[in-house]
């Protein structure tokens, strides 16, 4: 719903922070890593992510659009939610993160608060792949686009109530039949069809 919020930064603290945007206060939880970066200028702007629960809405919101996308890949993965995935990105950096999980290292995401052995192994099996194939070098800027079109369009079907499996295969077969870079809208309207 939200890509950005761009407004008057009027409060932060190190896992919130306020932007006036037109006359709207927008209160959005943040990590520490963007907490670090968000100077204290007047103007600020965060790339955002709107969770939707039975009980509240939420935004989240991040520095830069790497730090989203990690979040988002973090939030695919069963058992890890947002505070969970807002923990490893105040602890550790996203290139200490792929290290870990390239290197198959679950020791070292087990350092991180709320991380156990479990969740440190299915971090590990779930995006290994998916962080290897987006390493710098390894693909292209229009292929690591690609790539997030096709984690959001995943996300969205496992909020819509979809079962991962079930979601990551119908958006498979839909990316296989038009032009993911069309958009995530276009893509999870196709995948829906497949469904």
């Amino acid at each position: 719903m939200f890509d950005f919020i761009y407004g008057n930064l009027a409060y932060k603290n190190p896992t919130t922070a306020t932007i006036e945007a037109n006359g709207i206060g927008y209160k959005i939880h943040i990590p520490l890593s963007t907490f670090e970066k968000i100077s204290d200028e007047e103007k600020a702007k965060l790339y955002t992510k709107l969770t939707i629960r039975d009980d509240e809405i939420k935004i989240y919101g991040f520095y830069t659009l790497e730090e989203r996308d990690l979040f988002n890949m973090l939030l695919s993965v069963n058992g890890v939610g947002s505070n969970v995935a807002l923990t490893i990105l105040s602890s550790i950096s996203i290139t200490q993160f792929e290290r870990y999980v390239v290197d198959n290292d679950p020791k070292s995401l087990q350092r991180i608060k709320g991380i156990g052995k479990k969740t440190a192994e299915r971090i590990i099996l779930e995006l290994k792949e998916t962080i290897k194939s987006i390493l710098p070098g390894s693909r292209s800027s229009t292929e690591t686009k690609n790539i997030a079109v096709i984690t959001d369009a995943v996300m969205a079907m496992i909020s819509l109530g979809y079962a991962k499996p079930e979601a990551e295969e119908a958006v498979r077969k839909a990316s296989e039949n038009i032009d993911v870079t069309e958009g995530v809208e276009v893509l999870i309207k196709e995948a829906l069809s497949r469904v």
